[in-house]
């Protein structure tokens, strides 16, 4: 039994929600071409010229129609070249259609939210018709129509980012289904609105539900007919990997449609896509390919599941693990506690896939290194090994602070004898480091703990060595891969440049710049593109701490500042002594004393038991490790 789509609307719409638009946006209206197209299109007795001639009077709408029509009619012998040659090639019905889904792409090409890359936006519309079309060819089901689901299916969604702008922003940052933020805010998604306005357009029954139904897979789990619809091609295309992450449990939808489906396999119609796409500029990601993302999703779905069987256990050799406190591209760690000691630790499972066994490998040297050093403002490293399940991991001292970022975000500038205090410490741990031939390769703010430890207030911790490089006595016969790895804001010119160049004193660099954004509260070079960042660090002079602080700061710590964040490894401090020595010998060094640092702490615990709360850091810069 076929599905009455007519009944399913209706059904669909009854209680159609409504939508509140700011003043200045509206809904697209039915352009006048469109209005003459469909009533000429409604006398059966019409001519194709009769019909062509409405839409060839907006060439705007003509040019966008004849691109749709080569795209849906792949395999043609030749490309359609007028308007009254497609009338004829599909009918005037089907024609209908693709009019009235170009006109609303036509009416929505203007809108250009701030949180939309729109250019990359509508190549991914691209990706998602021709998944929808190849989707419909295997199993059976009508391809012009699932074509244009995929292409309709978030047309609204730029008007509705630049109408809500707040409330998107936070859907963008959480990892849940957008659809039902939007349920929870608003009363309707995305999908029921885009369906509602197509219903009053006049677009097929079919077409309506397959964008109304596009994200909702329970739906289509409960019900075959659905399954052998274009709505499975639609809710295939909205499961694609893409830049909003309106899905992240798109990959499982994909697995699911594929047992679901008998006839259709995801990567077969990822590979026709990118065959496709093969030299076409319009494809987005920098040109990889659907097949390698959806690759890399594969990956990152079995390492969840890895680190799934972990959680659920609770158990990690002598450690029992509590919560989730972090989570980045090379890992998850862990609150955990020994089971016999019963001391708290962190434990940090790193993702093996990723990594590779050459990577695991150099991970573990590093892991017996760092395990070496003892110095008082290292986190100390208790354990490593292999899981069961082949993840990598490592239990480090658990530590109660803040990160040097928080202590800007929360706290702005601050004073500059603290910031000596503060970075004395940092360069005691490097010195150790760089003495064992390890360098940290990705210092920052994140990864300098502030805390408490042995009843000593204001004590740093370096964190996370899981970039640092070993540098033998003799590099000049070193294998190091020329890779770009770090924090693009704290970054050396030399690991953007030559990344086997790196030593001792990139690491003084990098403090150099967290030095920077203790004393100003800014960094050295902020920017919006990674890009424009690593640029200024090769290419452009710091700006004085005085100078972008507005007040005066002590000539002798700003002159050392500076000579860090030469461009030139030659004209730093040589090594993490020398430039501890340097910090001695400035004049603000007695204006934080130990008696300061308690005062703080003690006001701190006042504040935090008033539960006000500690905000996260305002800078999160991205890390970066590529060819």
């Amino acid at each position: 039994m076929s599905v009455n789509w007519a009944e399913l609307v209706s059904d669909l719409l009854k209680s159609r929600p409504q939508i509140e638009l700011p003043r200045r946006l509206k809904l697209p209206v039915l352009p006048q071409s469109v209005v003459e197209f469909t009533a000429i299109a409604e006398k059966p007795e019409a001519r194709s010229q009769e019909l062509a001639a409405p839409i060839e009077a907006d060439s705007a709408l003509t040019s966008e129609l004849l691109r749709q029509v080569n795209s849906v009619g792949v395999g043609l012998r030749q490309r359609v070249v007028s308007v009254t040659q497609a009338i004829n090639l599909f009918g005037p019905r089907r024609t209908k259609t693709l009019v009235l889904c170009c006109a609303l792409q036509t009416a929505t090409s203007n809108i250009k939210p701030q949180l939309l890359n729109v250019v990359q936006f509508q190549k991914e519309n691209r990706i998602r018709a021709i998944f929808a079309r190849e989707t419909a060819r295997e199993i059976g089901c009508d391809i012009e129509l699932s074509y244009t689901a995929g292409l309709l299916q978030d047309f609204l969604l730029p008007l509705l980012v630049d109408a809500f702008y707040d409330d998107y922003l936070r859907f963008f940052q959480e990892e849940r289904a957008l659809v039902e933020q939007e349920r929870e805010k608003f009363g309707w998604n995305h999908a029921q609105i885009a369906a509602g306005l197509m219903f009053d357009w006049g677009f097929p029954d079919e077409l309506v539900a397959a964008v109304c139904l596009h994200h909702d897979v329970e739906r289509l789990k409960s019900n075959a007919e659905l399954q052998e619809s274009s709505v499975s091609a639609a809710i295939a295309a909205a499961s694609l990997p893409e830049s909003l992450c309106q899905s992240p449990q798109g990959f499982d939808t994909l697995l699911l449609l594929q047992d679901v489906l008998s006839d259709f396999r995801f990567l077969e119609v990822a590979n026709v896509v990118d065959e496709e796409f093969a030299g076409d500029n319009l494809h987005p990601a920098q040109n990889v390919g659907l097949c390698e993302r959806l690759g890399n999703l594969a990956i990152d779905n079995l390492e969840q599941r890895k680190l799934n069987r972990v959680h659920h256990h609770r158990q990690l050799g002598n450690y029992t693990l509590e919560d989730q406190i972090g989570q980045g591209g090379m890992g998850v760690v862990y609150r955990a506690r020994h089971c016999m000691l019963k001391r708290p630790a962190a434990i940090k499972l790193l993702h093996s896939m990723k990594l590779g066994s050459e990577s695991l490998s150099r991970f573990e040297t590093e892991v017996q290194l760092t395990c070496q050093l003892t110095s008082p403002h290292t986190i100390a490293v208790y354990d490593y090994g292999v899981t069961t399940e082949g993840l990598f991991y490592y239990a480090m001292e658990y530590l109660d602070g803040i990160t040097l970022a928080q202590l800007v975000a929360n706290y702005g500038p601050q004073p500059a004898g603290r910031v000596i205090h503060l970075l004395q410490q940092v360069c005691f741990s490097l010195a150790e480091a760089h003495a064992a031939g390890l360098i940290h390769r990705d210092l920052k703010p994140e990864n300098l703990m502030l805390c408490c430890r042995g009843g000593i207030p204001d004590m740093v911790k370096v964190l996370d060595f899981g970039l640092a490089r070993v540098v033998s006595a003799h590099p000049e016969r070193d294998q190091v891969p020329q890779t770009l790895c770090g924090t693009p804001l704290y970054m050396p010119p030399e690991a953007i440049t030559a990344p086997q160049t790196i030593d001792a004193r990139s690491d003084l660099y990098s403090l150099g710049a967290v030095a920077y954004f203790l004393l100003t509260g800014t960094p050295v070079f902020p920017g919006e593109t990674v890009n424009g960042v690593l640029g200024q660090h090769l290419r452009a002079a710091p700006q004085r701490p005085s100078e972008r602080l507005g007040i005066p700061v002590d000539s002798d710590l700003e002159s050392l500042i500076l000579q860090c964040l030469a461009k030139s490894p030659l004209d730093r401090p040589s090594d993490a002594q020398r430039f501890s020595l340097m910090l001695n010998e400035c004049r603000a060094k007695s204006t934080w004393q130990s008696e300061d640092a308690s005062l703080w702490w003690s006001r701190r615990l006042d504040f935090m038991q008033a539960n006000l709360p500690i905000l996260p850091s305002t800078i999160e810069p991205t890390r970066i490790i590529s060819a």
